[in-house]
């Protein structure tokens, strides 16, 4: 398909309803859009869109945190052909005031990668305990109970008669010593007798606490984020660890869910991105390649150039090319040029559209040593996890021969 006609499209799901904007230099889809956006491995981003000469009433659907997708792509000559596809989609910030100058009005909105989850609160699970009380202990507080009643009363007594002689003392305590006995001997007699016909219903004490959610011991990294993702309600478009790691002491998510997810994600050496403003956690070494191919015939606009400013110990290199909405985080393609050839995955990245152009920067790297650097932390945190259950192992092999020996001296 021969690129000739950029396509734009805004969509905008707010209170008023739904707002629906398209730039296609065709009555009367022609407004004025240009959209930049970006895109990298382990950040969310923005995109910003600008659109000229917006009527008032289709500003007033863009409010604050209503829902936002921006489309683009290019059509063939005829129009029967388009590669059109979603570059991003998320939440709108508040829009910029418009502005105007000898062009006409401009309004600007800033559409933040996928749903703000960073916000959620710390998920905790309600817990029940409950606690059987045996009805000999019911009887035997009953009694203790009834028992000290009677000793205060005796108490009273003898401060309410000060001039008692020793056998009015002793008969007043025997009154009391009879109660006692008399009042312990009917609720035995009652304990037994339900006890006899099998009446007696244990009683139960609960105690309701709010905990963090907690995690077996060995529990993989992929069954936690699951876990956590779904009771915080976080959507995640695609899960798939370089490493998943087995949390030999369990797991307690005593932070916020994405906190916690990020945490999760970083042990098993996995980033986490937005693309296409949509949340995933992936191994990108794992992703198919694409079945495109770029140098000067199919859009690339000039040499790949060396970047020197990486930390993670592979070499970057920058190129510009015609915008395709598929390029994005994780995307892997075949690069014909001078300085570089072969299969690349693209690292990072952002896209420039205007109503005359439609351009891409892309950071890429070299696939097949991208996925020699994954493999090696792979087997650098197996390792390490092999030599941490090791020692685990062999303290609670220590533990148990320590109680063995102790049960042995009784």
């Amino acid at each position: 398909m021969k690129l000739v006609r950029l396509y734009r499209r805004l969509e905008i799901d707010g209170k008023k309803g739904k707002l629906t904007l398209k730039s296609y230099a065709k009555v009367p889809d022609n407004i004025s859009m240009d959209i930049e956006a970006s895109y990298a491995s382990g950040s969310k981003e923005t995109t910003q869109v600008s659109m000229m000469n917006l009527p008032a009433e289709d500003i007033n659907y863009l409010t604050k945190g209503s829902n936002a997708r921006v489309y683009g792509g290019w059509y063939g000559e005829d129009g029967s052909s388009n590669n059109v596809g979603i570059i991003m989609e998320g939440k709108l910030a508040t829009p910029t005031p418009s502005t105007i100058d000898s062009s006409g009005k401009t309004t600007t909105i800033t559409i933040v990668d996928g749903s703000d989850y960073d916000k959620l609160p710390e998920v905790k699970k309600k817990a029940t305990t409950s606690r059987s009380i045996s009805a000999q202990k019911t009887l035997d507080q009953t009694i203790t109970a009834y028992n000290s009643k009677m000793n205060a009363q005796r108490r009273k007594w003898i401060d309410n008669h000060p001039g008692a002689t020793s056998k009015q003392l002793r008969a007043y305590g025997h009154t009391i010593i009879t109660k006692k006995n008399a009042f312990a001997k009917k609720k035995r007699q009652e304990y037994v007798k339900q006890k006899a016909n099998h009446t007696a219903k244990a009683k139960v004490t609960k105690k309701t606490k709010y905990k963090p959610l907690s995690f077996a011991k060995n529990t993989k990294g992929s069954s936690i984020i699951k876990k956590i993702a779904k009771e915080a309600g976080i959507k995640i478009y695609k899960l798939k660890l370089v490493y998943d790691k087995k949390f030999t002491k369990g797991y307690t998510a005593k932070a916020k869910p994405m906190s916690a997810i990020k945490s999760i994600a970083s042990q098993c050496k996995t980033p986490i991105a937005y693309p296409n403003g949509r949340l995933e956690i992936a191994d990108y070494s794992k992703n198919k390649k694409s079945n495109f191919y770029l140098n000067y015939d199919t859009g690339m606009l000039g040499e790949p150039e060396p970047q020197d400013d990486s930390d993670d110990g592979l070499q970057h290199y920058q190129v510009v090319a015609l915008f395709r909405p598929y390029f994005t985080v994780g995307y892997i393609f075949h690069i014909e040029s001078t300085t570089l050839s072969g299969w690349v995955l693209i690292n990072s990245g952002t896209t420039s559209i205007t109503d005359d152009s439609g351009t891409s920067t892309l950071d890429l790297v070299d696939y097949s040593k991208y996925k020699k650097k994954n493999s090696a932390s792979v087997k650098k945190a197996e390792t390490k996890d092999k030599k941490t259950k090791a020692k685990l192992d062999a303290a609670n092999r220590k533990k148990l021969k320590e109680k063995q020996k102790k049960r042995r001296a009784k």
